[in-house]
């Protein structure tokens, strides 16, 4: 869920230079907001001039690889395909975005094509941000351990393997901060399926502690933890519909098409906090 928050609000940043669009002048905006980028091209289709001086374009296409969006995050090829932008471009040429909360006159929509490596995922997995989340969501799974109730686990470090036929293999190790030396391992391997476009899905889910399989009661819970991480519905009450239309995993590199439609007043609240 993180990643497309990181991915919209940046987008919407880049294109607050509209009162000069140009394919040119729009990728050299976008140059100037990533921390890295190997290769980025714009197209932008052709719309009468008194539109473009109105705040509106009639479609925007972005193709990258190699793209450094933040420290965190690094994304292989990202593409982008906009429709129909609308902005309120007085309000936004003025500077002062939070004096006008409605900087967009209709809903930002893109079509959006991630390809990710297992570097990518490792170096986003190893986030402050993105650790402290998902150690969250295992303590309550590894408190069901026999012997690991009173236990004060910690994640401190994550890695991704991809496999074939959508499956990927995820070996987690935690620490006991009461006693340092106590390590957890676990591992777990599974399929991944897309379920109602908007959240993962284990399939034949394998999982190991220490090497020794996991009781088969605790894989619910689990299951429901990634359901639960990884839902793009949470999303919806801030006005960001996200739907997935592609997942595949192959052993170099995992690719995720999806539909974004962000509401007015949220993509203009992008821009006032920017």
């Amino acid at each position: 869920m993180e990643l497309f928050t990181i991915l919209l609000s940046s987008f919407i940043t880049f294109i607050s230079p509209i009162n000069s669009v140009g394919d040119i002048v729009v990728e050299n905006a976008l140059r100037s907001r990533l921390e890295k980028v190997e290769q980025l091209e714009v197209r932008i289709d052709n719309v009468p001039n008194h539109q473009i001086t109105q705040g509106k374009l009639q479609r925007v296409r972005i193709a990258s690889r190699g793209v450094q969006l933040t420290s965190d995050v690094r994304i292989s090829t990202l593409e982008l395909d906009i429709d129909q932008v609308d902005v309120n471009l007085p309000a936004l040429l003025q500077q002062e975005p939070e004096a006008s909360p409605d900087l967009f006159r209709k809903p930002l929509q893109a079509g959006i094509r991630l390809v990710l490596t297992e570097d990518d995922i490792n170096q986003l997995l190893q986030s402050p941000r993105v650790m402290a989340r998902i150690s969250q969501s295992l303590g309550n799974v590894l408190k069901r351990l026999p012997g690991a109730e009173d236990q004060n686990y910690q994640l401190s470090s994550t890695q991704v393997q991809f496999l074939e036929e959508n499956r990927l293999a995820i070996q987690l190790q935690f620490q006991d901060m009461d006693t340092e030396a106590e390590k957890l391992n676990l591992r777990l391997e599974t399929g991944l399926e897309v379920e109602n476009r908007q959240r993962l899905k284990l399939i034949e889910p394998l999982i190991a502690i220490n090497d020794t399989p996991v009781p088969p009661l605790l894989i619910p819970g689990l299951t429901a933890m990634v359901r639960n991480f990884t839902d793009l519905g949470k999303l919806e009450d801030a006005g960001i519909f996200v739907r997935i239309l592609k997942l595949e995993i192959n052993s170099n590199e995992l690719e995720v098409a999806n539909f974004v439609r962000v509401e007015e007043s949220t993509a203009s609240s992008f821009l006032s906090n920017e």
